[in-house]
């Protein structure tokens, strides 16, 4: 069978990898190239940066002229681009919507489209035209066959149906280039938008996957400092996650600023009805400069119930030494510190020493089902705007764990990408305080 890949309408980053990757890996035979509004200096670029050899399989559904300077091996008519360059010597493909198309234009064309086929898997209401009763017919007529090709809700694992149906091969988009890594952040709301749910939601987009949120609270502050702070009723914080935990596919949970004993129970309460996802715990006790942000009672709450149901917390260093019960002032007690508090709260735990030292950073992983230590040193950075730095490297950790990276690689990559967005916006003044990242 053919198995055939069509690219998203829309150029990703490292599209050229990924197509390479899928012709020389043999995850496909063809790539169909189709992007109906690029320009031909977009598509020209995407070419040359696939290697010559691969491009005898590639095929082109815009800007045609591009097949007299590279080797393409393929052309795909539709109402954008129905004629092919006279001289042209690759494959000629089509696509058909009705059975009678096909037979109609299979003599005109190397192999046609038949489409929708299944249910689509992409486009809600978009369903199969054509009954598998009508298909074998049209197999047996000589219609359907080794040059027709199914379209709609085709997956690697209805191929055998497919071939069984009679055609000589399947094309597919979302099987080759999944939608993004889709996570939740059940957190506060920042009005200055430099921490909280929004920079959660622009870590999460930098990195290519895709947030949903969870407000708990609504917050009135800005780089110099919070103003006032007003509680979701709890019963409206289990809403939200049920509405996003019923529709979306999420592979990872954030969870930060939770004001009150009543939005955590609400949060663990509702998360137990759910299958068990990973969550990246940021407990918002104690601020950088050490003022107390939540109540004793609500902190409890979140050691006894939060804390055990996480897959990380990350607390920075003076929420480790309330959690750990006694200072830290060594790389040596901020291990023992992070061990210790694995153990007892039963997860791992990441503790961001970045004021441990003038000079560096040791922030400590503890993987409690390792029971190892990894630590990260690095260079410190000498800027301002470090505001919502603990809440972007929290949604960073969760959208790389919903990404597939194991935990370990997860806060390494994370930690990379909070440098560079400290790095970018080190030179920014905005507003009168600690400013913001550069999460793009």
């Amino acid at each position: 069978m053919i198995i055939i890949a069509i690219t998203p309408a829309s150029f990703f980053e490292a599209e050229a990898a990924s197509i390479t990757a899928i012709l020389s890996q043999g995850k496909a035979d063809i790539v169909h190239i189709r992007k109906p509004a690029s320009s031909e200096e977009e598509l020209e670029r995407l070419l040359r940066a696939i290697p010559s050899d691969l491009l005898e399989r590639v095929t082109l559904h815009d800007h045609f002229t591009l097949s007299e300077r590279f080797s393409v091996g393929g052309l795909h008519t539709n109402s954008r681009n129905s004629t092919v360059p006279s001289g042209f010597k690759g494959r000629v493909s089509t696509s058909c919507h009705s059975i009678e198309e096909a037979a109609a234009k299979k003599r005109q064309h190397n192999y046609v489209f038949l489409s929708p086929v299944f249910d689509s898997i992409s486009k809600k209401g978009y369903h199969a035209t054509f009954t598998q009763e009508e298909i074998l017919k049209a197999a047996k007529d000589g219609i359907i066959d080794k040059s027709t090709i199914a379209l709609g809700g085709v997956t690697f694992e209805n191929l055998p149906v497919v071939e069984r149906l009679g055609f000589g091969g399947g094309a597919m988009s979302g099987e080759f280039w999944p939608d993004p890594a889709q996570i939740v952040t059940i957190a506060g709301s920042d009005s200055s938008a430099g921490a909280g749910i929004q920079a959660d939601i622009k870590t999460a987009a930098s990195l290519k996957g895709y947030a949903a949120s969870v407000i708990t609270s609504i917050t009135a502050q800005n780089t110099t400092g919070v103003d006032s702070i007003l509680p979701i009723p709890p019963e409206i914080v289990s809403a939200q996650i049920k509405s996003v935990l019923n529709d979306l596919d999420i592979s990872a949970i954030k969870i930060g600023m939770v004001h009150n004993s009543g939005i955590v129970n609400a949060i663990v309460d509702t998360l137990a009805g759910y299958p068990l996802l990973p969550i990246v715990c940021d407990p918002v006790m104690i601020s950088t400069s050490g003022s107390r942000l939540i109540e004793e009672d609500t902190a409890e709450i979140i050691k006894r119930r939060l804390f055990p149901i996480s897959t990380l917390i990350t607390p920075n260093l003076h929420e480790a030494e309330y959690l750990y019960g006694r200072s830290i002032t060594d790389e040596e007690q901020i291990r023992e510190a992070a061990r210790t508090m694995g153990r007892l709260y039963g997860t791992s735990v990441l503790i961001k020493g970045g004021h441990l030292s003038d000079n560096e950073n040791y922030d400590t992983l503890y993987i409690l089902p390792k029971d190892t230590i990894v630590t990260f040193h690095g260079e410190k950075i000498a800027s301002k705007n470090l505001h919502g730095t603990g809440c972007s490297l929290s949604s960073a950790i969760a959208t790389n764990i919903a990404k597939g990276y194991s935990l370990e690689d997860a806060v390494r990559l994370s930690k990379e990408y909070i440098t560079r967005s400290i790095l970018r916006s080190a030179h920014w003044k905005l507003g009168k305080g600690s400013g913001p990242l550069s999460h793009f």
